[in-house]
């Protein structure tokens, strides 16, 4: 019985460590912050080319019932389009998405741009990312 429970709690453990390893993030990594404002169109928040390394969040701020979609392209694929619209509103009648964790591994270029979708105010995004 002894036997069991303990092979049991063994693949339970081996099981967990091994999804958790998978994700790890780097660490040796160099931070780096940018943010970006638009009230119309899109803009580049991140234009860098020739680099690896990581996205590790988002947050965003809107006022006057402003949106806006996050538009990223890793290592020079297909764009991918996230909408970050809406959040929480505050006293003021902003709103804010609060941090978004992420972990996007690129290797050989990344692009993040925001998209002003709506609203006559501004959409401000902030995105935390590293350098190998």
């Amino acid at each position: 019985m002894k036997t069991s429970k303990l092979a049991i709690l063994s693949i339970f453990f081996l099981l967990l460590t091994t999804t958790a390893t998978f994700a790890a993030d780097d660490g040796n990594t160099k931070p780096r912050i940018s943010a970006y404002p638009v009230t119309s169109g899109t803009a580049d928040i991140i234009n860098q080319t020739s680099v690896s390394g990581n996205i590790k969040g988002v947050a965003c701020d809107y006022v006057s019932g402003a949106g806006a979609n996050l538009i990223f392209t890793v290592n020079g694929a297909a764009t991918q389009t996230i909408d970050v619209s809406g959040g929480v509103v505050d006293v003021n009648g902003e709103y804010h998405t609060g941090w978004i964790p992420m972990n996007i591994r690129f290797t050989s270029s990344i692009r993040v741009q925001i998209q002003h979708t709506g609203g006559t105010g501004e959409s401000y995004c902030t995105v935390s990312w590293a350098l190998d």
